[in-house]
């Protein structure tokens, strides 16, 4: 059969809790506040709209002026002063904006318009939303074409945005750890930049995201710092370590108190089991645990029935049947306890006694007077002795009293007061009365017997003498 201990029970239920407490702890891992999403305006800022849209009337004013009929005619006649007079008209409508016309075979300036970087512009001609060098200025062309379909060149405008730094520093960062960097493409890889705020450390450990502004060589790039999983778990596990721990000293703690009782009150339900065999009760058997109260009260209520019973059998087993005194046994018990005292210097005595005629009263009037006789004369001797004289029947209609811690002498005037006490004569059956008279025999436990029956034998001998001499009487042997 599989046993299982109180410590099993405690392991388990330690388990389980730490295992709800696992859960518990990602279940509050899951729900935590997630990180908020980069808001709306970073993934298009303000600054890329506004840039977005500058490029946006850029390109529309530039298509407005390849398209104008002017400067069509320009283009087709190369005569300076149709370019010139087109020329002035662009600069009085905006005199922030460079405004130049290339042919589309030799990239020619055509006649009439400032020169400003022509080299840079005429290298640009033609890619949209292209810018060679790191400045605010922003240029953009667009392609000429004549009535027939044929490109006859470019129309490049070129603005500055002075308001750019001012646009950059509007920009959000998600937090204080961010960076963010306006960059500028450039032939080949890498790209070049013009602007950057927050902390560059964090460029080494992540990827940036980037962001395009249409219609212009520049992009936002922002790097976000990112939490290692490590990181973001390391608290919750923490808890739930110091949680276990806490639930491991707990059910530890509660597991031992409750074993130490319970092995208390076992203790108790085995010394009253114990005590039980031993045939005795204390007055008290105190358990700890409200569940051994029931079974142990039940068991201390049988206990007692079985205890009293137990009692009334050896009590019973004790005494004669007939006379009720003590029977050969308890004598016998008795006389091995004072003979083993001797050798502390106490002195006992023991009175043989034989109930005159009784054999006559059987023979005239049956057993059943003689057992009368007997229990007639038992109830006279323990009427009349002290209650430490121990009153015995041998057998038949032989008495002995031992009177404890008594010497020869003192036991002799017990005798004679015993015989002058008893009834003269007793009722046995309705009719019948007989005479009560007893013969004796008077001997005293000595050191120098070898058995304890010894003191026995002698009195049996003047018991005899008694009888001889003519009954009703008491005769003395002292030890030699």
């Amino acid at each position: 059969m599989h046993h299982t201990s109180i410590s099993r029970f405690g392991l388990i239920l330690a388990a389980v809790l730490v295992l709800l407490a696992g859960i518990v702890t990602s279940a509050i891992y899951l729900s935590r506040p997630q990180a908020q999403p980069v808001p709306e305006e970073l993934d298009k800022p303000v600054m890329a709209a506004q840039i977005e849209f500058l490029a946006e009337a850029m390109q529309r004013t530039a298509a407005r002026i390849a398209a104008h009929p002017q400067t069509l005619a320009c283009f087709d006649s190369a005569a300076p002063e149709v370019c010139q007079a087109q020329a002035a008209n662009l600069h009085a409508l905006n005199q922030d904006a460079t405004v130049l016309f290339v042919t589309d075979g030799q990239r020619q300036l055509l006649p009439g318009f400032l020169p400003g970087d022509t080299r840079r512009l005429l290298a640009n001609a033609g890619r949209a939303g292209a810018s060679a060098t790191a400045t605010f200025n922003l240029s953009l062309s667009h392609p000429v074409t004549g009535s027939d379909g044929k490109r006859l060149g470019f129309v490049i405008v070129e603005q500055s945005v002075p308001q750019l730094q001012a646009l950059f520093d509007t920009l959000p960062l998600p937090d204080a750890a961010a960076y963010a960097e306006l960059q500028q493409s450039q032939a080949g890889d890498a790209a070049m930049v013009l602007m950057r705020r927050g902390n560059q450390a964090i460029k080494r450990h992540t990827h940036p995201t980037l962001i395009a502004l249409a219609g212009t060589p520049w992009q936002i790039a922002v790097w976000r710092p990112v939490t290692p999983v490590v990181e973001s778990v390391a608290p919750y596990l923490l808890s739930w370590l110091v949680a276990s721990l806490i639930i491991a000293i707990l059910v530890t703690a509660t597991v031992l108190a409750v074993r130490n009782r319970v092995t208390d009150n076992l203790r108790t339900m085995v010394k009253l089991t114990n005590d039980l065999r031993q045939q005795r009760l204390r007055t008290d058997y105190p358990v700890s645990l409200a569940e051994f109260q029931a079974p142990l009260e039940t068991m201390l209520k049988l206990g007692k029935v079985m205890l009293g019973r137990q009692k009334e059998v050896s009590s019973q087993a004790r005494l004669d049947h007939l006379s009720k005194v003590n029977n050969r046994r308890s004598f016998d018990e008795k006389q091995k306890e004072l003979f083993a005292s001797l050798k502390d210097g106490w002195s006992h005595s023991l009175l043989i006694m034989d109930i005159d005629n009784f054999k006559q009263v059987n023979d005239t009037f049956g057993h059943e007077a003689g057992d009368q006789l007997i229990i007639k004369f038992g109830n006279a001797l323990k009427a009349s002795l002290r209650n430490s004289d121990f009153i015995a029947r041998l057998g038949g209609d032989e008495f002995c009293v031992l009177f404890p811690y008594t010497p020869l002498d003192r036991a002799q005037e017990l005798a004679e007061r015993l015989r002058a006490k008893m009834p003269e004569s007793v009722e046995l059956i309705p009719g019948v009365t007989q005479k009560l008279s007893w013969s004796g025999g008077l001997s005293e436990y000595s050191r120098e017997d070898k058995e304890e029956n010894e003191a026995l034998a002698r009195a049996d001998a003047a018991l005899l003498e008694a009888k001889r001499g003519g009954r009703n009487a008491t005769r003395i042997r002292a030890a030699a």
